[in-house]
């Protein structure tokens, strides 16, 4: 046999060798990403279900946003709360600007923002706790922008729906 026949074999079969790797490496890379933005979806769900279950356990504090004078026991209590909330949801946003959350699961919570900080009380904490030493400056300025035009609620518009 001609080393050099021999040899140009050599050179197509260890080319497509590479391009079969290259190929598999980039199926391996999707499934990885698919399967970190599921795990990442499946986390926020669980937070937020946690999150739910405390408003369960107790409800007062969504009654709390919507009344005008409150305790000192009172404010702490719902200030925990929301920072809580927006905590999870700065963490959401996070994520999604890391490419771990995608855009319609993102869009979903982003909405979630407006009506949880659409309380009086929950606006003026808001307003007042002194966010830019708890929360990203970025994360901030978005939260901002989703409140410039949006109403106060005088209630829950999800409690007046039973009405």
């Amino acid at each position: 046999m001609n080393w050099t026949k021999a040899s140009a074999v050599a050179e197509i079969l260890s080319s497509v060798a590479i391009l079969i790797t290259l190929v598999y490496l980039v199926v391996e890379i999707q499934q990885n990403a698919e399967a970190t933005q599921a795990e990442t979806r499946q986390a926020v769900l669980d937070s937020d279900q946690q999150y739910l279950e405390f408003y369960v356990d107790s409800p007062e504090l969504m009654v709390l946003q919507y009344q005008s004078d409150l305790s000192d026991e009172q404010r702490i209590r719902l200030s925990f709360s929301l920072v809580t909330f927006i905590r999870m949801r700065e963490n959401n946003w996070l994520q999604y600007e890391n490419g771990t959350l995608d855009d319609v699961t993102w869009q979903t919570y982003r909405l979630s923002i407006i009506s949880q900080l659409s309380a009086p009380q929950s606006r003026a904490w808001w307003r007042n706790f002194g966010v830019e030493r708890v929360f990203d400056s970025d994360f901030i300025s978005l939260v901002d922008e989703l409140l410039a035009n949006e109403p106060l609620f005088d209630r829950s518009p999800h409690i007046a729906a039973f009405d």
